[in-house]
């Protein structure tokens, strides 16, 4: 087996682990008998077929890898379950951190280690920081410049009637805005007006059957979204040569 073969693999097993657990979710009221059981059956045979792929760089892989996934797993998910269900934590304990455990081992495995720092030296070139830094601007900065900005019609009778899900409206314009500026960067502009049509259409029959001040908050709060990410799509454009 090849080692460009093995890290495929690898992080494949760990996505059939997070969708066994995500299909098989442990129950809210689960006492610690049910709890240990629910941790093993997580995180003992994903060791033990990440186990049986490193068999192929030597019997130590093999065993380093078992015990290195069966610890993290059950230290990670432990940690996951006891801590607030929230989608940082969720990310960084159920994703982030078990993703770069696998990397980790893949690297000492195989010996792979100029490989792994040559890709964070091409993550940390220039082009790229700047890509970054736009798509970071378009989360919390520019989030906080538009809530600013309608902030005089937020107290408005009808909009305060308006059901929603908690934090729904946040998640989309952050993925719109990503989206729209991904687009912008890459010159695709023609799949910015399918995003801004999508959008409507979603939109068409709330906006029908809501009241004039309701309209006009979604029109300017989705013109103020698709604005600033086009501005730092052609920004960041500019500063690559694009």
């Amino acid at each position: 087996m090849t080692d460009l073969m093995l890290l495929p693999l690898m992080l494949l097993l760990h996505m059939l682990s997070s969708l066994w657990a995500n299909a098989r979710p442990l129950p809210e009221q689960a006492d610690r008998s049910q709890q240990r059981a629910w941790l093993i059956l997580k995180a003992l045979p994903l060791a033990a077929a990440i186990s049986a792929l490193l068999l192929s760089q030597g019997l130590v892989s093999g065993l380093m890898g078992f015990i290195v996934i069966l610890l993290s797993q059950l230290i990670l998910e432990h940690q996951r379950l006891t801590r607030p269900q929230t989608f940082t934590a969720s990310f960084v304990l159920g994703q982030l951190i078990p993703v770069a455990i696998v990397v980790l081992l893949w690297s000492g495995a195989t010996d792979n280690w100029s490989q792994l720092a040559a890709a964070f030296e091409q993550l940390l070139q220039p082009q790229m920081l700047t890509v970054l830094v736009g798509a970071l601007f378009l989360l919390h900065p520019t989030s906080s410049l538009i809530a600013l900005i309608l902030t005089p019609w937020l107290n408005h009778v009808d909009l305060q009637d308006e059901q929603s899900l908690k934090k729904a409206g946040r998640l989309i314009g952050f993925l719109e805005r990503l989206l729209a500026f991904a687009f912008v960067v890459m010159g695709q502009w023609s799949a910015i007006g399918f995003l801004l049509a999508a959008k409507s259409i979603m939109r068409f029959n709330d906006t029908r059957q809501a009241k004039r001040p309701v309209s006009e908050y979604v029109l300017l709060g989705t013109l103020l979204s698709f604005g600033t990410s086009v501005a730092t799509g052609l920004a960041v454009r500019t500063l690559l040569g694009g």
